[in-house]
């Protein structure tokens, strides 16, 4: 930008900025988004004048100009004005093909592959709530769909499915993104699988019949929900990856099994009891600073970091007896208390 005599020092960061949160650039260095290739292509073909370099340059020397009392306010408007007279009448002729060719390249990003009941193309879609989910273009005459996990943003891979000839899926969220796969794939192994039963629904009542089963949901994602669904909608979120083992170890508060999560490239992840691990996870997630927790204040925190206890995760795991030698004014007693919030 500086090379080409756009923006200011003052300015470039900003407008980086916008382009990120305007979804035209993503990663780090950043790259061009399809949106973004979508609408400079519109632009070139018809309104040359909202991608030319040399418009933009003009503007930002006719700015400096004014400042340095080179050039008077009222012409720089005037002549502004006119180019952007040009540019709006050039956006105004063409909007309609403009709104054509937009739709048309952004579909190529949400390209999954053939509808197997009518042979047009799948395409990523959000419905009117920003759920994510999978839609024929032959909508409505074809109305096939396929569901997608609710967390994340989908991003279509080149890596095609052998099976079914759709391109898999990958869901942008952070540190929790992840490889979704073939749509098709993930809701048959789904359609496919038995929910196993591992004991009382804590909401479903014993009287009522209702049990706790893991399940594999079309999306797939996985669940502890109750078999009475939909009476009763009690559910629990377990991890999408990895083998679940149910051991013989069970929970005296839930009378439920402790789980086990076996993944290929880590150590076997011992999540215990459902019920009490999403509580533990709630607890965490709602005390993301220290400060978060009743009864810790600033001077404690500041204790507690310069002991190495600087999170709520890092308070969780710590032992109260060895913290009480450490820290002073914190008992081991009080430490075993904010254990005991963190873990609902």
């Amino acid at each position: 930008m500086a090379d080409r005599g756009l923006g200011t020092k003052a300015t470039r960061h900003r407008t980086i900025e916008k382009l990120y949160d305007r979804g035209y650039i993503e990663s780090d260095p950043p790259r061009p988004t399809a949106l973004a290739e979508a609408v400079v292509a519109a632009a070139e073909e018809f309104a040359e004048h909202v991608v030319s370099e040399e418009m933009t340059a003009r503007l930002e020397a006719d700015m400096t100009a004014i400042a340095d009392g080179e050039k008077s306010l009222e012409a720089v408007t005037a002549e502004s004005r006119e180019m952007l007279g040009r540019v709006f009448e050039e956006l105004r002729s063409s909007r309609e093909a403009i709104g054509e060719h937009l739709q048309e390249s952004l579909k190529e990003d949400r390209r999954l592959g053939p509808c197997p009941e009518c042979g047009e193309d799948l395409l990523v879609r959000q419905s009117q709530g920003g759920s994510y989910f999978v839609g024929c273009d032959g909508f409505p005459d074809c109305r096939f769909t396929l569901p997608l996990p609710s967390t994340g943003e989908p991003l279509v891979l080149e890596e095609t499915c052998a099976d079914h000839d759709l391109r898999h899926v990958k869901l942008l969220a952070g540190r929790d993104t992840f490889v979704h796969g073939c749509p098709r794939c993930a809701a048959a192994e789904a359609e496919n699988t038995d929910d196993e039963v591992i004991g009382p629904c804590p909401e479903g009542g014993a009287g009522e019949g209702g049990e706790l089963a893991i399940k594999r949901l079309r999306s797939g994602s996985r669940m502890a929900g109750c078999t009475r669904y939909p009476d009763c909608e009690y559910s629990l979120p377990l991890p999408r990856n990895g083998e679940i083992t149910v051991t013989e170890e069970r929970c005296e508060d839930h009378d439920l099994p402790e789980l086990v999560i076996d993944a290929d490239d880590d150590e076997p992840w011992e999540i215990g009891c459902p019920v009490c691990n999403y509580r533990a996870y709630r607890a965490r997630e709602a005390a993301e600073e220290l400060e978060d927790i009743d009864g810790i204040g600033t001077a404690t925190a500041e204790k507690l970091a310069d002991a190495g206890i600087d999170s709520p995760q890092a308070l969780a795991s710590a032992d109260p007896e060895t913290v009480a030698e450490t820290v002073e004014g914190v008992s081991a007693a009080r430490l075993e208390d904010w254990q005991g919030q963190l873990a609902g």
